[in-house]
């Protein structure tokens, strides 16, 4: 993003916020142990428990690092691939009954929904979201 500030790590080092966000969420003393509950939850709503999967993502976005210069988007981009993984599982497993026509039509939107996503997100910050 424009005008991305830098700052000193703990090590006295300079690190950019991704660094910074990495190492907080990878750290057992930090964050990992909520990171891999929520992602239990995560995969509980989405393997059909109603409203859990709402629920993980209020909690992640209730634990983001206010402290890291993005860590709201950070924290919320770690449930991407967590979620990729899983709808991927479903549609293999429900493979016979997909609705063919529908997904060919949704895909296509997703994909621009995406694309418009990744231009607004140049021009928010975490205190407008």
């Amino acid at each position: 993003k424009m005008g991305q500030q830098y700052y000193d790590d703990d090590d006295g080092g300079i690190s950019d916020p991704m660094t910074a966000y990495i190492s907080q969420a990878s750290d057992i003393n930090g964050q990992l142990v909520l990171l891999i509950f929520i992602a239990a939850i995560l995969g509980l709503g989405k393997g059909g428990v109603p409203g859990f999967a709402t629920v993980a993502t209020a909690l992640t976005v209730a634990t983001a690092p206010m402290n890291i210069e993005g860590g709201l988007g950070y924290a919320v981009s770690l449930q991407v691939p967590i979620l990729a993984m899983i709808d991927i599982s479903a549609a293999g497993l429900h493979r016979t009954s997909i609705d063919w026509y529908t997904t060919r039509l949704l895909l296509p939107l997703s994909f621009l929904g995406m694309f418009l996503g990744q231009i607004l997100d140049r021009y928010m910050t975490d205190a407008l979201a």
